[in-house]
């Protein structure tokens, strides 16, 4: 049996009663009854319902296809017409208010309890989906990769903050506009790459992470990131491919981390002349001094020597971190 509440707004007592007990022979409770609008917005605040059933020809101020309207908005709860006869301009209004249902007086106990069992399950059915989109946009709005997706025509039709922040463009700029338009690639044939690209992932393939490493994206202000770019399929329930999602990542910080790390290590390597590298590489090999000093037919004061100024050089505090750091820093062959 059903337990969900409904409050009906009716205007004639006798039908409102009636109402009531096949209600309640259904097995819904009723949560409250109105006879004008006013009186029942008001009601409605105060009682928990999960549907109203609403006459269209409401006597007062109010009739029922405003009172629907102001109950879907304040209150978000489904709405089920009842309706004996109405002129066409309040028809008209009443599908503007996007009801869940109508029923016609007089109506059969069954088409009552088929009306309001469709109308409960396709609000509980739209209130998951509004969940979900709710929950997929924020899940897109918090991680720290750009997002940007687009239908079969290459038109964009969604992008995230970040996204925003890496192409220059906000989301309702964005919308209906190429990706060549947006997404402006410097290196990999620029636009003619991204064309191929979304081409190869509308047969249903997934592509990630592309570009090479000189990748970048300008923005339409005109600033450069180095990127990282994948795609994918957007599919729908037939598994027919509708669009691409690209997730964008910036690697601009690793980019320079590793121009900086290569610029530190030409400067170490620049730093130790050609004996010592050759002193170097004979001990990350595991040579010891005099196998060093007699492969090199030099002392073996010169070798502790040579070691111990590559160790002031590169700060190293025994002869185990000078080795750990020529196998870190490349900086000699292995």
């Amino acid at each position: 049996m059903s337990s969900e509440n409904i409050f009906i707004v009716e205007d004639e007592a006798i039908v409102a009663e009636s109402l009531n007990d096949h209600l309640e022979s259904l097995g819904y409770k009723v949560s409250g009854q109105a006879s004008s609008g006013e009186q029942a917005l008001l009601n409605i605040s105060k009682n928990k319902s999960d549907l109203v059933l609403m006459d269209i020809m409401l006597k007062g101020k109010m009739d029922g296809v405003e009172t629907a309207k102001q109950v879907s908005s304040l209150y978000g709860i489904p709405v089920v017409f009842l309706t004996a006869y109405s002129d066409s301009e309040t028809l008209k209004r009443a599908k503007l208010v996007e009801p869940f249902g109508y029923l016609i007086k007089p109506y059969k106990v069954r088409e009552l309890h088929t009306t309001l069992e469709i109308t409960l399950y396709k609000h509980r059915m739209e209130k998951l989906i509004k969940e979900n989109e709710r929950r997929l946009d924020t899940l897109l709005r918090s991680i720290g990769d750009g997002v940007i997706t687009a239908d079969q025509d290459g038109i964009i039709t969604s992008m995230n903050p970040v996204a925003e922040l890496l192409t220059g463009w906000s989301e309702p700029e964005s919308k209906q506009k190429n990706l060549i338009d947006v997404m402006k690639l410097e290196a990999n044939g620029g636009s003619s790459f991204l064309h191929d690209l979304f081409n190869q992932t509308l047969k249903g393939e997934r592509v990630s992470c592309v570009l090479n490493d000189d990748s970048i994206l300008v923005s339409r202000k005109g600033k450069k990131n180095f990127i990282d770019l994948s795609a994918a399929p957007i599919q729908n329930e037939d598994n027919q491919t509708i669009g691409v999602v690209f997730t964008i990542r910036d690697i601009s910080s690793r980019k320079k981390a590793e121009i900086d790390l290569f610029e530190a290590r030409q400067l170490l390597q620049n730093s130790i002349t050609p004996r010592e590298k050759e002193i170097l590489q004979m001990m990350v090999a595991g040579s010891t001094t005099k196998e060093i000093a007699f492969d090199l037919n030099i002392s073996n004061r010169t070798v502790e020597a040579h070691r111990q100024h590559m160790m002031t050089k590169l700060n190293a505090t025994d002869m185990t971190m000078l080795v750990r750091l020529a196998i870190t820093h490349k900086l000699v062959p292995m």
